[in-house]
């Protein structure tokens, strides 16, 4: 706006001055060193708006062409801005190879240059972190802006992994809640929740995942067997799991209904004493392609001898997948719990034949 108002201004002055100046165009007479320039005052006035076209136009080509937008012209603070910088690409390129003390000790001469402060604080404080250096990464995290959704992560992230869950957990419920779009911040409380061992918590936190999409639809497939199995049979054992409970009825029905939710309920009942009721409910929804991400729930569960049923359904499996290590583990699960451990560990070398993670 003020440009075309300045603009206008000028296109004024010209309309009103320019007649005058042509009629009467004026007589301009310099003598510089025994040399005499004359001209008339419109010449001059038409060539200082040249040379000023001429020095924009050099500028933007200086800018282009040698990048000196940023360039400081005060020698000394340009050099330390280099170093600075290249300091800052090394300690990218060792962070990237996780090679942390390099890491922490190029990034700490990374913040000498004011560019990108708060990005670079971040790197360095997990560069600290990871190089066994903890006092130094907090201090990092405490000159980060405060309120800042990049902050609480990084300061929650480290608190997780000094084990100290709950702190994270305290951290986070300070920022996280059903409005919250911040995908990883999200992700970080539920596993923090997870870690901590604050299952009804987490269960209130499900609508807010599922609302705002903290994890795309095949994530959250595996983020069921990461929540219920674990929730429902930890809050039976405490007397603490309703399914009349809020906690739970806020939950869509496709979640109640999930596998991932069955395989809980039947946890809980195996450990309640309900073995052949936990049977029957891991047969109605044990599915093949499920399988390995239903295995390493399933073997904690204390099935004792009501196993007959599962087994048959794993035999029938294998006569068609005669080559799935899951089937393999499964049945070396089944045999363990009837105590048959010679046959365990033959259906456990088959698993490794065919899948040898599970070495």
């Amino acid at each position: 706006m003020i440009r075309w108002l300045l603009l206008i201004l000028a296109l004024a002055a010209a309309m009103l001055f320019g007649p005058s100046l042509v009629n009467n165009p004026g007589y301009i007479k310099v003598i510089v060193a025994g040399k005499v320039f004359e001209m008339t005052a419109l010449g001059l006035i038409i060539m200082l708006l040249l040379a000023a076209v001429v020095l924009w136009l050099l500028s933007v080509v200086l800018r282009k062409l040698l990048r000196l937008q940023h360039v400081s012209f005060n020698f000394l603070r340009w050099r330390r801005q280099r170093k600075a910088q290249q300091a800052y690409e090394l300690g990218l390129q060792a962070y990237a190879k996780q090679q942390w003390q390099l890491a922490d000790q190029y990034l700490a001469k990374a913040l000498h240059d004011d560019f990108m402060q708060d990005e670079k604080r971040l790197l360095a404080a997990y560069a600290a972190f990871y190089a066994g250096n903890a006092a130094r990464a907090n201090s990092y995290v405490a000159t980060l802006p405060e309120g800042h959704d990049s902050t609480a992560f990084v300061q929650a992230d480290i608190l997780l992994q000094q084990g100290k869950a709950g702190q994270a957990c305290v951290l986070l419920a300070e920022r996280v809640n059903a409005d919250t779009q911040d995908k990883g911040l999200g992700q970080l409380y539920l596993y923090a929740l997870q870690q901590a061992g604050q299952w009804q918590q987490l269960l209130q936190m499900v609508p807010a995942a599922l609302k705002q999409q903290w994890f795309d639809k095949e994530k959250w497939q595996q983020q069921r067997f990461n929540i219920y199995p674990a929730a429902i049979s930890q809050l039976s054992q405490q007397q603490k799991f309703d399914e009349t409970a809020d906690y739970w009825q806020n939950l869509p029905s496709k979640e109640r209904k999930s596998t991932a939710a069955n395989i809980g309920r039947a946890w809980a009942m195996a450990q309640n004493g309900q073995n052949d009721a936990a049977e029957k409910l891991l047969l109605s929804h044990l599915q093949l392609a499920e399988l390995p991400m239903l295995l390493p729930y399933i073997r904690q569960i204390p099935l004792g001898k009501s196993v007959l049923k599962l087994r048959k359904q794993a035999q029938h499996w294998l006569r068609e997948h005669s080559s799935n290590g899951y089937l393999y583990a499964l049945l070396a699960y089944l045999a363990e719990q009837e105590g048959e451990l010679q046959q365990a560990e033959l259906a456990w070398s088959k698993a490794r034949q065919y899948e040898p993670h599970f070495g």
